[in-house]
């Protein structure tokens, strides 16, 4: 049943309830105290995994303290429920003064955010990170306080999870179950701190997938929220988490600095004082001003558990150990086990913190606003490699391009002008992976400026960059090559090899009306303030060159021009360091023959014996045999990797549906892959459920267990793409394809 109830307190109303428990508020029998307690339904109480849930929100509040957050007084565990006994606060949520206000005005949302940002702060100092910062989760007293409630998903700071939280304001790490920080959380509430200035979520979307596309990637819409604050937005959204100020603490001493430097020394007591016009009439309404007046049953209040637990009376309630007795000694005579977590218990140790164990490659937006110009632009950033000063030299490489690029073009001293529109010049970067594995990372940057102070087309240029991760150092275009630059007659070979490569519509696959010849040090004289007229990277099937084109004979249009060339053609020129890294000396397997096969959205890099098959509108087979590309086999029984579009149904192929292996056919789905069509799959047991990479997206990806009508099993990988809806499975262990599938490229 799910109305069990501590003994020795008596509810006195709701105040909300959700997917696992409900909360009321109660009166403690013997203190005549006024607490919430938050109780999870007792059809989970023989649940272990929610139980265990449970249990670590208690264990959780027991670490947090503070004026800010609502206090922990109990944890109540027995065969028939348990229950979270808390501090009852005397207000309302964010939430529900944002639907009755729609926009606050900036000093009452800084005033709102300095309040539950000192909750996060002690939560913060208490090593724990909350994880699910959203207006429901604040809660608003007419005294002029803030509190921070619902510790349901908190962990330890340093520790990765699951991608859990309230989209609307999940950093961009959590969605991907990321290492959880203190910056984690600046995110969450810079991003609410916009939904107060702006009346609306810096991004809104339908679909789960595009809105966590629009945290990754999506530029910090700053400019909808007053001048004054801009600063703060984009300082506390900045997408690489080593952007963001790094913690709570840091971010309130730059939101006073702020406030007071646009609204004046009495910022904080101006935004208490208009919301007292609004809040005031919100909070008379609230559960315990309610039962004041002398009404039995408190209302639900909109916007779920912790949302509705409306606030304390003053100070809070201090129940002590005279309750934690009463409760233990009337809860264990009627069910004979009790356990019973106070505020104060130590007798749990910390969770083990994880840490990464393979290195993560992230494409993230660097945001900023400088000297008469702004910039908004990607950038590539690695995490889990074992030895962390590499890391930082690779990270360091990896921004460098940006960071000497925004210095080069306007000096500090010498600002640009306004443009003749009254705007500002506008900078930004597009960021490539070209590839990425655990010898080498190779990254393109497009850089460019809207500004007609640097020609009627603002300016662009291309950026290679090339780093050996064993070391983290930076390989120029240069030493990629063996006696390439500097050397007329095998410069001249690699000019000969880049035109023989150009494809059709490429500026090289035409030659010029009156051509000329790369310089001998084409790759090492400068060009730019950082690149040569030749530059190269290694991609996924061949270097790709990025070539100042007019210096062929090619006019300006052509400059830069890309052209790929591959390995089979270069292996004379490259340098022996390179060619170990990329596997091509003897015995490697990239020294095979590859191609490029177009899926639809992304175009892959497979052996050229593979075989991407296209007669079937729906599902497509890339068969990995030779026998398979015959005419006499079905491809569905020989070794292959299925591409099916999800958008495209008919009475035969019904839709694949996440969370469920793949089958689109109205039967069973055959064993194909042990050699036994006859037999059927059935007995699934998800073994994996988490993000991959395709290129530069995630995919969430399953992996089945599938016991087959005679005995055998079969592991089911699917990758699923639901903004494109394209399903990739894999029931052969086709060997290679998730590094093939890591170096997609997106169109």
């Amino acid at each position: 049943m799910d109305d069990w109830a501590l003994p020795g307190f008596t509810e006195m109303g709701s105040l909300g309830e959700g997917g696992f428990g409900r909360v009321v508020l109660a009166r403690h029998d013997e203190s005549a105290q006024v607490v919430a307690i938050k109780y999870l339904y007792a059809r989970f109480a023989a649940d272990p995994r929610r139980l265990a849930e449970f249990r670590h929100e208690a264990q959780i509040l027991s670490r947090v303290s503070g004026p800010h957050i609502a206090r922990l007084h109990q944890f109540v565990e027995t065969p028939q429920g348990a229950a979270i006994i808390m501090e009852a606060v005397h207000g309302i949520s964010l939430k529900e003064l944002l639907g009755r206000q729609e926009k606050l005005e900036p000093e009452a949302a800084l005033a709102i955010l300095k309040g539950s940002l000192l909750g996060l702060a002690g939560a913060h100092a208490a090593g724990t990170v909350h994880r699910d910062y959203k207006p429901a989760n604040v809660l608003v007293t007419r005294e002029g306080q803030s509190k921070l409630v619902d510790f349901g998903i908190a962990v330890l700071a340093g520790q990765t999870g699951v991608a859990a939280g309230t989209p609307a304001y999940m950093a961009p790490e959590q969605w991907a179950g990321g290492i959880a920080t203190p910056a984690t959380d600046v995110y969450a509430a810079t991003c609410v701190f916009f939904q107060c200035v702006a009346g609306h979520r810096p991004y809104e979307a339908e679909q789960t997938e595009v809105l966590r596309t629009l945290h990754e990637y999506a530029p910090i819409p700053f400019g909808e929220v007053p001048e004054p604050v801009r600063d703060l937005i984009a300082r506390g959204m900045a997408k690489d988490v080593a952007q963001r100020p790094s913690g709570a603490a840091e971010f309130v001493a730059e939101l006073e600095a702020s406030a007071r430097k646009a609204y004046g020394e009495d910022w904080e007591r101006n935004g208490w004082h208009w919301l007292a016009k609004g809040a005031g009439v919100l909070v008379a309404l609230s559960p315990l001003a309610l039962l004041g007046a002398g009404t039995a049953a408190a209302p639900v209040l909109a916007g779920g558990a912790a949302g509705g637990v409306a606030a304390a009376t003053g100070g809070g309630i201090a129940l002590g150990l005279k309750v934690t007795a009463a409760v233990a000694a009337v809860t264990a005579a009627a069910v004979g086990t009790v356990v019973v977590v106070n505020a104060n218990s130590e007798d749990e140790a910390p969770p083990r913190t994880t840490t990464l164990a393979a290195m993560k490659v992230d494409l993230l937006t660097r945001t900023e606003k400088l000297n008469g110009f702004d910039f908004n632009g990607k950038y590539v950033r690695i995490s889990g490699l074992k030895d962390k000063a590499v890391e930082e030299r690779v990270n360091k490489a990896l921004m460098a391009p940006i960071d000497g690029w925004l210095t080069s073009v306007w000096s500090p001293g010498n600002p640009p002008e306004k443009e003749p529109d009254g705007d500002i010049p506008h900078m930004s970067t597009t960021a490539e992976v070209l590839r990425q594995d655990d010898k080498l990372i190779s990254v393109v940057y497009e850089r460019s400026v809207e500004t007609v102070q640097l020609g009627n087309h603002g300016a662009y240029d291309a950026r290679t960059l090339v780093i050996d991760l064993s070391d983290g150092d930076v390989i120029p275009t240069a030493q990629l090559f063996d006696n390439v630059d500097g050397n007329a007659e095998r410069m001249r070979m690699l000019e000969d090899r880049m035109y023989a490569s150009a494809k059709p519509g490429e500026c090289l696959a035409t030659p010029p009306s009156e051509p000329q010849h790369l310089p001998a040090r084409a790759m090492s004289d400068p060009y730019t303030q950082d690149g040569s007229m030749v530059q190269a990277a290694p991609a996924a099937s061949g270097m790709d060159f990025h070539v100042a084109a007019f210096v062929l004979g090619y006019p300006m249009a052509c400059n830069p021009t890309t052209v790929t060339v591959p390995y089979d053609r270069l292996l004379d020129l490259l340098s022996p360091r390179v060619k170990k890294l990329l596997g091509l000396t003897s015995g490697g397997t990239q020294g095979q023959r590859v191609k490029e096969d177009d899926v639809g959205a992304f175009t892959i890099t497979t052996p050229e014996k593979w075989a991407l098959l296209s007669s079937a509108p729906i599902e497509r087979y890339l068969v990995t045999a030779d026998q398979c590309t015959g005419g006499g086999t079905q491809p569905s029984q020989c070794s292959n990797v299925l591409f099916s579009d999800n958008s495209r149904v008919d009475a035969a192929t019904p839709a694949y549906e996440p969370g469920k292996p793949y089958n689109r056919s109205n039967g069973p789905r055959p064993c194909h892959s042990l050699g036994a069509p006859g037999e059927t799959q059935g007995s699934p047991v998800l073994q994996t459920k988490e993000l991959r990479p395709v290129g530069t997206k995630k995919a969430a990806y399953e992996e089945w267990r599938l016991t087959c009508s005679g005995g055998g099993t079969v592991t089911q990988r699917v990758w699923f793409l639901p903004k494109t809806q394209l399903v990739i499975v894999d029931e052969w262990n086709t060997p290679g394809l998730d590094k093939i599938l890591e170096e997609a490229r997106w169109r």
